[in-house]
Parts: structure tokens; C-alpha cells; sequence
């Protein structure tokens, strides 16, 4: 059995990015919480289809062209509109006993088990462009659309109730410019929480250990909490 590749050196042989690109994009990565295949998105570096292939690959799931692909609507219909505009992803046809979903990236394990339930039948995914996910959710899901069930041949019995669909937290990945904007101004509560820090302790001068070693220690552990906190509450309050 070939052993499966990573998908940071598909992306070197495949020739879709340089290996300082790939060190920068992984710095990236890591630096605003998202995955590689994202990152790369993201930066525009190379070819969506191409990028999606190679992850695509990298996780062993298929890639389609979307574009080409017919979907089926009365199984569309089944989807609660809210949970595929948050969870990004439309479900293409009933096939071999499995509903085939269009998506970017795995669905997690909470919307899967929703699906079965739905369909009484597992999920498989399938990967495509952004782009072309995002016409087809337009196309199928529009804002403000409401779920119309239809009966779909070799489901399960009508009379069976279709559970209803569970408010899921978005997950739609936030652009470069929003994960800047939130980037910096949680940097900005961080400097200002730990110059306040300072200045109290400073202005406190706490009888013998104000200007020990160790009062300074404490001044940076103590600014480096406040600071740290401060800049996670402004990236959640952000994040809402």
C-alpha cells in the first residue's frame, strides 16, 4: 500500500509553490489558526483547483469540478438552508448508499451525524474549489431560503419525522483582511494592558522589593498575563 503524502510536498513536486513560499505560508498558517490548503488559498500563490487536487490527495478524498457536476435538488431540498451556509457544503445525489457532499474541507463529525440522521444514510465528501462551492450554495441556499422537504426514492419512510436541523456555530474561514484587522488590534490591547501593569507597579513601589530582580520578574510575568488576556478577549469579541 503506497503510503500517502503530505500535502507540503505535494505542493513542492507539483511545483505550485517555492520552498521559501512554503515556509512563509506555513508561518502563516500558524500564525492565524488555519490550515495549510487555506493558507495557500488565501495568498493566492497558485491555481484554487490546483491547490484543492493536491489536498484533496494529501487526505484521501476525490475532487471534482463542481461546475460540471449536476446536483440533485430534491435532495438539496432535505438540507436545512442555515446549516450549509454555515458548515459550507451542498449535497450532490444519493449514491451507492451514500449522499455525496461538495465541500472544502471534511465536515465535522457533529453536521455528519446530523446528515445520517436526516437521510438515514452515511455521508461521503467530496472536495472542490471555493468558488464553485460558493455559486452552488447561491444557487441552492440563498439567503433568507427556508427548507422544503421532498420524499427521495430509496429513503427512508416519509412518515419518519426529519430531525430538526441544530443551530451550528459558523465556520466559514475568516478573509486575510478581517484576520489582520482582529491581528493587530488584539496586539494593541496586549501593549496597553502591560504598560498599565507596568505603571502600577511602578507608581506603587512596593517597600523592599521595588527595584530587586525580582520585582521586575514580577512586573513582566504580570504584564504578560494581563496582556495575554486582553488580547484573547479582543480576538473572541472580535470573532463574534
Amino acid at each position: 500500500m503506497t503510503e500517502r503524502r503530505k500535502l507540503d510536498t505535494i505542493l513542492l513536486n507539483n511545483k505550485l509553490v517555492s520552498e521559501e513560499q512554503l515556509k512563509q505560508i506555513i508561518s502563516y498558517a500558524h500564525a492565524v489558526g488555519i490550515d495549510l490548503h487555506e493558507a495557500v488559498l488565501q495568498k493566492k500563490i497558485a491555481p484554487p483547483d490546483a491547490v484543492m487536487m493536491a489536498y484533496a490527495e494529501s487526505i484521501g478524498l476525490p475532487f471534482i469540478n463542481l461546475a460540471d457536476v449536476a446536483i440533485d435538488t430534491n435532495v438539496a431540498a432535505q438540507i436545512d438552508p442555515m446549516t450549509a451556509r454555515q458548515h459550507s457544503f451542498v449535497p450532490i445525489s444519493i449514491d451507492q448508499g451514500y449522499v455525496l457532499l461538495a465541500t472544502t474541507k471534511p465536515i465535522i463529525p457533529d453536521v455528519a451525524e446530523e446528515l445520517r440522521m436526516t437521510f438515514d444514510l452515511p455521508v461521503r465528501c467530496v472536495l472542490c474549489t471555493p468558488a464553485e462551492l460558493g455559486v452552488a450554495i447561491a444557487a441552492h441556499y440563498p439567503r433568507g431560503a427556508v427548507r422544503i422537504p421532498q420524499i427521495i426514492q430509496k429513503q427512508a419512510p416519509a412518515s419518519k419525522p426529519v430531525p430538526k436541523a441544530q443551530k451550528l456555530k459558523p465556520t466559514e474561514p475568516m478573509n486575510e483582511e478581517e484576520i489582520n484587522d482582529r491581528f493587530w488590534k488584539s496586539v494593541i490591547a496586549f501593549n496597553f494592558s502591560f504598560a498599565f501593569v507596568c505603571f502600577a507597579m511602578n507608581y506603587m513601589k512596593i517597600p523592599g522589593i521595588y527595584n530587586s530582580w525580582y520585582f521586575w520578574l514580577v512586573l513582566v510575568l504580570l504584564g504578560g498575563i494581563a496582556g495575554g488576556l486582553a488580547a484573547f478577549v479582543t480576538w473572541m469579541k472580535l470573532s463574534r
